[in-house]
C-alpha cells in the first residue's frame, strides 16, 4: 500500500513540477488503484499489470499535454521564438509551432527573393528622387523659404498615392496589412510626444544645414555630389551618438495602445480606415497636381540643369529617360506606389534612415562592443536588416542611372554644401531620425500612411523646424549663401 501511494505521489509531483494539470487522467489512476488495492499485493502477475498500466497512463499524460499545448498556441502567433547562442552572440531564429523548421532550400530562396526585391525597389526609389530633383541642396533649402515647391509637390504626391495603395492593400490583403501595421506600432511603442517633437525638429534643422534628408543622401552619392559622403559620415556619427549616449536614457516602457501618439486618425474620427485613406490620399494627390498648374515644375529648376542634353534626343522614350528632371508630382506618385510593393513583397513599410543604423551596427560584430550596445547589436544580423542596406545601395545605383541617362553626372558643387555643413547636418539628421523613429520617408510618408497621430506630429515638426531655422538664417543675412552655411 505504501508503495502504491508513493508511486501515485511521484506522478503527481512530477506533473506539478512540469506545470501539467491533467487531473482527469490522474483521477482515473487513483480510482483504479483504490478498487484493486485489496488484491494488488497478493498476485505478482496483477502487480506487474499495474506497473504496465502506470506506464501507459504516464504516456497518456504526455499525449494530453501535447494536445493542450497545441490548443493553447493556436490563437497565438503562428511562430514562436527560439533563442540560441552562437559564438556568444544572441540570435533569434523563428521556427513553426509544430517544431519543424523551413527547409534550407526554401529559406535560401526566400532570402534571395527578398534581396532582389530590395535592390529593384531601391533602384526605382533612387531614380524617382533623382528625376524629381528634390535631392539637391538648393531645392530643399529654398523649399523651407517657400521659394521652390518641388519638394512639397513630391512629398504630397508620395503620401497621397501611398495612402491609396494601402487602401487597396487593406481591401485585398487585410491580414497582411494588419501584420505590417502591428510591427510599425511596435517599433514606435517606446516613444512619446517629446521624442517625436525633438526628433522631427532636429531632422528639419539638419535638412537645412546639409541640404538633404536621410533618404536623399544616397541619391546625392549616386549623382556624384562628393560632399554627400561627408553627410553620410555625419549620419553614422549621429547614429553612434544616439545609441551610445542617448538611447538607454530616453527609452521607456511600452506605451499603452490608447496612448495619443499610437492612436490612428480613423480611430479618433470613428471612421473606417479605408475611407480615411481614400479621402486623404485623393486630397493630398490633388493638392500636388494643383500646385503643378499654379507653379509650373520647370520654373523650380536650374536652367542649366533643365537644358542638359540627352542620349537620344530624337527618340521619344530615350528623351523621356534622358530628361534631367520630371514633374515632381509624377515622381512622388512613383515613390508612393513603391509603398505598395514594399508592403506586399517585403512585408515592411518604406523607410531609408534604418540603413544608417544597419551600417553602424556592423561594429557590433566585435563581441565586446555587441554586448555593450545590445540595442544597436540587434541591427547587425538578419536578412531583414540587410534588406534596408540593400535598398540604400539600390537608391545609389538608381540615382547614378538617372544622372547617366541625362548626362548630369557628376553634379556641380553648387548642388551640395561644404564639408562642415555636410557633417553637422548629417549628424543632426540621423540623431533626429533615431529619436523620432524615422525620417521624412519612414515617419513622414509611411507613418502618415498608417494614420498614426505621432507620425503627423513628427512631420509637422520636421517642416516646422526647417522653416523656422531657414528663415532665421535667411533673415540674418542679405543673401543666403548656400556654400557658406
Amino acid at each position: 500500500m505504501n508503495t502504491l501511494c508513493i508511486n501515485l505521489l511521484n506522478i503527481a509531483v512530477f506533473r506539478l513540477k512540469t506545470k501539467r494539470r491533467n487531473f482527469f487522467a490522474f483521477i482515473i489512476l487513483v480510482a483504479e488503484r483504490k478498487r484493486n488495492t485489496a488484491d494488488s499485493f497478493q498476485n505478482e502477475e496483477r502487480n506487474c499489470t499495474y506497473k504496465k498500466k502506470e506506464r501507459a497512463i504516464v504516456v497518456y499524460f504526455d499525449l494530453i499535454d501535447t494536445q493542450i499545448e497545441k490548443s493553447e498556441n493556436m490563437p497565438m502567433l503562428s511562430t514562436q521564438q527560439k533563442t540560441t547562442k552562437m559564438d556568444s552572440v544572441t540570435k533569434v531564429e523563428t521556427i513553426p509551432i509544430n517544431g519543424h523548421k523551413e527547409s534550407p532550400v526554401k529559406s535560401a530562396l526566400i532570402n534571395i527573393r527578398s534581396v532582389l526585391y530590395a535592390v529593384i525597389f531601391g533602384l526605382l526609389f533612387g531614380f524617382f528622387i533623382n528625376k524629381g530633383t528634390v535631392f539637391v541642396a538648393p531645392t530643399i533649402r529654398k523649399q523651407m523659404l517657400f521659394q521652390r515647391f518641388a519638394m512639397l509637390k513630391m512629398f504630397l504626391a508620395a503620401a497621397g498615392v501611398s495612402m491609396l495603395s494601402v487602401a487597396l492593400l487593406v481591401l485585398c490583403c487585410g491580414a497582411l496589412y494588419a501584420k505590417i501595421l502591428a510591427s510599425y506600432i511596435e517599433h514606435n511603442s517606446r516613444r512619446d510626444i517629446l521624442h517625436y517633437m525633438l526628433g522631427g525638429t532636429l531632422i528639419g534643422i539638419g535638412m537645412v544645414i546639409c541640404g538633404s534628408c536621410p533618404g536623399t543622401v544616397f541619391v546625392q552619392i549616386g549623382s556624384g555630389i562628393i560632399n554627400s559622403l561627408f553627410t553620410a559620415l555625419g549620419g553614422l556619427l549621429g547614429t553612434y551618438f544616439y545609441y551610445i549616449l542617448i538611447h538607454e536614457r530616453v527609452s521607456r516602457e511600452k506605451l499603452p495602445p490608447t496612448s495619443l501618439v499610437l492612436r490612428r486618425l480613423n480611430e479618433v474620427l470613428h471612421v473606417h480606415s479605408v475611407i480615411v485613406h481614400v479621402v486623404f490620399g485623393l486630397g493630398l494627390l490633388g493638392i500636388a497636381v494643383g500646385l503643378e498648374f499654379v507653379i509650373p515644375w520647370k520654373s523650380d529648376l536650374n536652367p542649366r540643369l533643365l537644358a542638359q542634353g540627352t542620349l537620344n534626343p530624337d527618340d521619344a522614350i530615350g528623351y523621356i529617360f534622358g530628361m534631367a528632371a520630371w514633374p515632381p508630382s509624377a515622381c512622388g506618385a512613383g515613390v508612393g506606389l513603391l509603398q505598395l510593393f514594399f508592403m506586399f513583397f517585403l512585408e515592411k513599410s518604406l523607410g531609408m534612415s534604418s540603413a544608417f543604423t544597419v551600417v553602424a551596427a556592423q561594429i557590433c560584430r566585435i563581441k565586446p562592443i555587441g554586448r555593450a550596445l545590445p540595442s544597436l547589436n540587434s541591427f547587425a544580423y538578419g536578412v531583414k536588416n540587410y534588406v534596408a542596406f540593400l535598398v540604400a545601395l539600390g537608391a545609389i545605383g538608381g540615382s547614378a542611372l538617372s544622372s547617366s541617362l541625362s548626362q548630369t553626372i557628376p553634379l556641380g558643387a553648387e548642388n551640395g554644401t561644404n564639408i562642415f555643413s555636410s557633417i553637422l547636418g548629417g549628424f543632426l539628421l540621423l540623431l533626429g531620425a533615431r529619436c523620432a523613429g524615422g525620417c521624412t520617408s519612414g515617419q513622414g510618408i509611411s507613418g502618415m500612411t498608417h494614420l498614426l497621430l505621432g507620425s503627423f506630429l513628427t512631420t509637422a515638426c520636421i517642416f516646422g523646424g526647417g522653416i523656422a531655422f531657414g528663415f532665421s538664417i535667411y533673415l540674418g543675412r542679405s543673401e543666403w549663401y548656400f556654400s557658406d552655411l
